[in-house]
C-alpha cells in the first residue's frame, strides 16, 4: 500500500488529519478536476467544490480492498463531476444566425448583421452571468463552511451525512421546517450547532436515531435556509415542498 492510501485511511478516522490531508491534496484534487473536465479548473470554478466534496466523500468511504486511494478517489470525483454536469444540464451556447446572412440571399444584409451582434451579445452576457454565480457560490460554499467548523465539522463532511432515501428526505425536510418556524429554536440551532431533540420529537414525531444520524445535515440546512445563501438554498427548494 503506498503513503497516500495509508494517509487516506488515517484520515478517515482523525478529523485533524483528514483536514491537513486535504489541504496537502490540493493539487492532485485540481489535477483531477481538470481531467475529468477536460479543461483547466482552479479554485474559483464549481468543479474545485465538487471535486473537494467528492474527495473528501472518497476519504471516508475508502478501505484497502479497493486498491490504492488515487484511483479509486479519481472514479469517486469522476462520478461526481458527470452528476454536476448532468444536473446543470450543461452545453455549448450556439449563434442562430438567420439563414438569409449563411446563403447570401436577403435585401437587409446591414439588418441581419445585426441580429448576429445581438446575438453573440446576449451569449456573452450570458456567459459572464455565468462566471458570476459560480464565483458566488464558491462563495456561499467557503462562508456556510466557516460557519459550521465552529460546531465541529465541515460543509464536505455532510456528504455520507446527507439523506438519501425518500421517506428520510421528507423526515428531515419536516425537521428543519420545524425548526425555521420556531424562531427560538432557530436561534438555538445556530448557536449550538445542536438540535432540541426533545421538543423536534414532540412536534414532529422523529425518533432520536434519525436525529442523531442527520444532525449535520439539518444543521447545514437550516444555516442555508435562514440566511442568505440563494445559490445553496436552490439545492434545498425540496424542504420547504415536503416540509411546508
Amino acid at each position: 500500500m503506498d503513503e497516500v492510501s495509508v494517509k487516506a485511511l488515517k484520515a478517515a478516522e482523525d478529523a485533524a488529519f483528514k483536514e491537513n490531508f486535504i489541504k496537502e491534496s490540493r493539487q492532485t484534487i485540481l489535477r483531477i478536476a481538470s481531467v475529468v473536465s477536460g479543461r483547466y479548473v482552479t479554485t474559483s470554478d464549481d468543479e474545485w467544490s465538487v471535486a473537494l466534496y467528492a474527495y473528501n466523500k472518497g476519504i471516508d468511504t475508502y478501505d484497502a480492498s479497493k486498491g490504492e486511494f488515487l484511483p479509486y478517489v479519481q472514479v469517486v470525483i469522476k462520478r461526481a463531476l458527470s452528476d454536476y454536469y448532468r444536473r446543470e444540464k450543461r452545453y455549448t451556447h450556439e449563434i442562430a444566425y438567420p439563414p438569409d446572412i449563411m446563403t447570401g440571399e436577403g435585401d437587409d444584409t446591414e439588418s441581419a448583421a445585426s441580429d448576429v451582434r445581438r446575438a453573440v451579445a446576449r451569449v456573452s452576457e450570458d456567459e459572464a452571468r455565468q462566471k458570476e454565480e459560480k464565483s458566488d457560490l464558491a462563495g456561499e460554499i467557503t462562508e456556510v463552511n466557516e460557519r459550521l467548523k465552529k460546531y465541529g465539522f465541515t460543509f464536505y463532511d455532510v456528504a455520507d451525512a446527507s439523506p438519501k432515501a425518500g421517506k428520510t428526505k421528507k423526515e428531515c425536510a419536516k425537521v428543519i421546517a420545524c425548526i425555521l418556524d420556531d424562531k427560538d429554536m432557530t436561534e438555538a440551532v445556530e448557536r449550538t450547532g445542536r438540535l432540541p431533540a426533545v421538543r423536534l420529537k414532540n412536534s414532529v414525531r422523529v425518533s432520536g436515531k434519525m436525529l442523531d444520524r442527520y444532525r449535520r445535515y439539518i444543521v447545514m440546512a437550516v444555516i442555508i435556509l435562514n440566511g442568505e445563501y440563494p445559490l445553496l438554498a436552490d439545492y434545498l427548494q425540496y424542504v420547504r415542498k415536503e416540509g411546508g
